[in-house]
Parts: structure tokens; C-alpha cells; sequence
């Protein structure tokens, strides 16, 4: 269940937003609470009420009292997690909200436009879990857009990133491929379990990966390896 915080002083713009938050999520099955704020104070309050109340945030940049940049900058003092994303009718003011760690900003005259896109982003961003993994150098947290691909290698699971290896102590395969597969790898032979999104081409018997690196195809798994592929560069 998300939790969506939405500030702006326009009740009316308020109530139109959150609607159309709600439509577009339950188009992909997805359940959100949403919390309407009129102004950036009511938003400190539910912080400092609530441990980390919201994994997304719309927020208005001309507002009363203290507008949006003043209350961004409260907030990320609370929590650095958070996706936020600015909402404006002033686009010469754009430029200055991205040190806030701004996740997207969106303009009101384009909200029909832009909402999808945007939720549609962070959904993929709030996707990308972070797991801790036992290795024989000590406990490394990884993002699930950090790993290339898992191998079995001397009868223990290895991880392969875009700039180390680590050697985990997971002695059964099967206990990375239940947990990953469903999570958009994909397993190139017995021994080997590859992020699908960092396939770039299929050959005969082998893949290419983004870092331009070339992994064997097992010939028993070559059509299904072509069919996942396939099936999430629909996915985008």
C-alpha cells in the first residue's frame, strides 16, 4: 500500500489531482492512501506525527506562507527517501528545485499529460528493493538496478555488479532464483541468473550485456531466454 502526501493551496486543483492519482493507479491494480494538505505547515505536521508517512510527495511550488522550495528543503531534513515531486504553473522556476533531490516536477497545464508518465516512474523507482547479502568480506546492501547477474560458481552463489564481484556465502542457487526470477531475472543456463533489463542482444548461444560483456546460452533455454527478453522490452 502506498502512502501519497499532495500539497497545494488550490482546494479545487487539490481534489482534482488526487482523483486523477487514484484513476491512473487503480488502472495498474495499485492501492494508495492519499493525504490532501492546503498548505506546506499541514505537511511538517503529519512529519513530525507520522514515522516517514509518504513514499511519494506532490508539491506545489507557489504557496502561501512558505512555498513549496522552503517546505522541500523542512522535509528532506525528515526524510531523504521520499520521491518528490514538484507541481507548477511557473516553469522559470523549474531549475531551481532539483537540489532538493527532486524525484520529476510536473506543470499544471500538462498535469493530464505528464501524471502517468510521472507515477508510472516512481512506481518502477519504489520497485527497485534493496537486499543484504551475506559475502566473505561482510554484509553489502544492493540495489536490485545494481546487479548484472548471479552465478553459481565452487558450489557458492557469486553477484556480479557493474564495477565489483562478491562472493556470498548462499549455498543453493535455488534460493537466489525464488527470490529473483519473479523480480525480472532471467536464468541463462543452470548456473546463471541475469537482470533481464541489462540484456542488450541475443546471439546464437549467447547474450551481450550492457557493459558489453558476452554470457553463454544454455541451447535447452535459448527460447525462453529470446521470450523474456522479448516480453519486457514490451514491458519498457
Amino acid at each position: 500500500m502506498l502512502n501519497i502526501g499532495i500539497c497545494d493551496d488550490d482546494i479545487y486543483f487539490l481534489d482534482y489531482i488526487e482523483s486523477r492519482i487514484v484513476e491512473i493507479l487503480k488502472q495498474y491494480n495499485i492501492h494508495a492512501n492519499t493525504y490532501k494538505f492546503v498548505d506546506g505547515i499541514e505537511l511538517l505536521r503529519a512529519y513530525d506525527s507520522m514515522d516517514k508517512p509518504f513514499d511519494i510527495v506532490f508539491l506545489d511550488i507557489n504557496m502561501p506562507k512558505k512555498d513549496g522550495m522552503e517546505i522541500a528543503e523542512l522535509i528532506r531534513k525528515r526524510d531523504d527517501e521520499f520521491l518528490l515531486v514538484f507541481i507548477t504553473s511557473m516553469e522559470d522556476k523549474v531549475y531551481k528545485v532539483f537540489k532538493y533531490n527532486t524525484f520529476r516536477f510536473i506543470r499544471k497545464t500538462y498535469l493530464d499529460i505528464e501524471l502517468e508518465e510521472v507515477l508510472n516512474n516512481a512506481m518502477e523507482k519504489l520497485e527497485d528493493e534493496k537486499h543484504i547479502f551475506k559475502t566473505t568480506c561482510g554484509d553489502i546492501a544492493l540495489y536490485i538496478s545494481d546487479i548484472l547477474y548471479f552465478e553459481f560458481i565452487d558450489r557458492v552463489v557469486q553477484i556480479k555488479t557493474f564495477n565489483s564481484k562478491y562472493r556470498t556465502t548462499i549455498r543453493r542457487f535455488k534460493d537466489v532464483e525464488d527470490v529473483f526470477i519473479p523480480k525480472g531475472f532471467i536464468p541463462i543456463h543452470r548456473s546463471c541468473l541475469v537482470n533481464g533489463r541489462y540484456i542488450r542482444s541475443i546471439g546464437n548461444l549467447d547474450i551481450t550485456l550492457d557493459n558489453g560483456e558476452k554470457l553463454p546460452v544454455s541451447r535447452y533455454r535459448l527460447e525462453e531466454v529470446k521470450k523474456s527478453f522479448i516480453n519486457m522490452a514490451r514491458r519498457g
